[in-house]
């Protein structure tokens, strides 16, 4: 087990339990699991995380992408997939969920993890459960195949409507109340009535939009594609540096004040994604991570999420990062380049 924990309680009523009646021998194991109960949910639920009193996982049996909805009460064993409705009230019935089989087989691995005797042959239960490991491991290697078949075939069906209004859209109006408040030139945005759209590439191909109200208020097609993704500003040329930045407004304020090429990741998160599709792209590119700097939370002894993705993501792509210079004047509330734009515009 992980950590360096025995999961092989001391006791001398251990015999006790093969002589047991089944339902009563499965409930005694139930019990005896809660004492080691994260020691065994971080060997059947790896990429699990502890939250106060629960633990939260990807649940393998739907082929789940993020923990959220499954989670497991550490102090009872109770668990409950908000997302399915499935649920079970100790360990035991956990484990036969997780490995779709009898709450008998899976008190017998429990029992062999904890080193407890059941029905005396441990070396066959060591086997079937290698087995089951990797029958189960099989079964979520298809679940996440069809998973991505299904995520592929959403990304086109946004990707059908982004092409449409977008040839339907006419160029950006330089007067946009976003464009305004951002001073930033339309480049090559559009407009569709009073919504401003973001053209969102892959591989030198429209496959999703954001779009952008006249309050500023941003949303992405539904089920469209964005990791990876970006929006781009200028040319790129072999040799000559290309800035990827967070944010559209961050991307043309420093083409603007460059005019290198810059490429909007739309997210902190998807930086690196965006870093490596574009350094396959264009493996003669120079990479820059233009990020984000926020100093307000730093001030507070918050992380500096900005400031943590450009690193991250420069130490992923083996590149380097710039943040805003800022003048001391300039107020802690101000975050990226074109914060910092704005705000020198404003004094002059």
């Amino acid at each position: 087990m992980k950590n360096g924990h025995s999961l092989r309680p001391q006791s001398n009523h251990a015999r006790g339990f093969a002589l047991m009646p089944i339902h009563a021998l499965i409930q005694r194991i139930a019990n005896s699991a809660l004492v080691y109960i994260y020691n065994l949910l971080i060997d059947w639920l790896p990429d699990g995380t502890r939250k106060g009193k629960e633990y939260w996982a990807i649940n393998p049996v739907r082929g789940d992408r993020k923990p959220g909805s499954f989670s497991i009460n550490l102090h009872t064993g109770i668990w409950h997939d908000f997302a399915s409705g499935d649920k079970g009230g100790d360990l035991v019935s956990l484990l036969a969920y997780l490995r779709g089989c009898r709450q008998i087989d899976a008190a017998r691995i429990i029992a062999g993890q904890l080193g407890l005797p059941f029905d005396g042959d441990h070396k066959r239960d060591l086997l079937a459960e290698k087995i089951e490991r990797q029958r189960i491991a099989r079964q979520r290697e298809q679940r996440l195949q069809q998973a991505d078949v299904e995520t592929r075939a959403k990304w086109e069906q946004a990707a059908t409507p982004a092409r449409r209004d977008w040839a339907l859209a006419g160029p950006a109006d330089p007067n946009h109340p976003y464009l305004a408040r951002k001073r930033i030139k339309p480049h090559h945005l559009r407009q569709l009535g009073s919504v401003l759209l973001v053209p969102i590439c892959w591989r030198g191909e429209l496959v999703s939009l954001q779009r952008i109200k006249a309050n500023g208020k941003k949303s992405f097609l539904k089920g469209g594609r964005i990791t990876g993704c970006y929006c781009p500003f200028g040319r790129v040329e072999p040799g000559v540096e290309l800035f990827i930045v967070e944010g559209i407004a961050t991307a043309a304020t420093l083409h603007e004040q460059t005019g290198k090429p810059v490429a909007a990741a739309m997210s902190a998160g998807n930086l690196p994604p965006a870093g490596l599709e574009l350094k396959r792209r264009y493996p003669n590119a120079v990479l820059i991570i233009g990020g984000d700097d926020d100093r307000a939370k730093e001030s507070e002894g918050k992380p500096n999420a900005g400031k943590l993705a450009a690193i991250h993501a420069a130490a992923m792509l083996n590149c380097g990062y710039v943040l805003p210079a800022w003048p001391k004047s300039a107020p802690l509330h101000l975050s990226d380049f074109n914060d910092l734009a704005v705000w020198r515009e404003g004094l002059v």
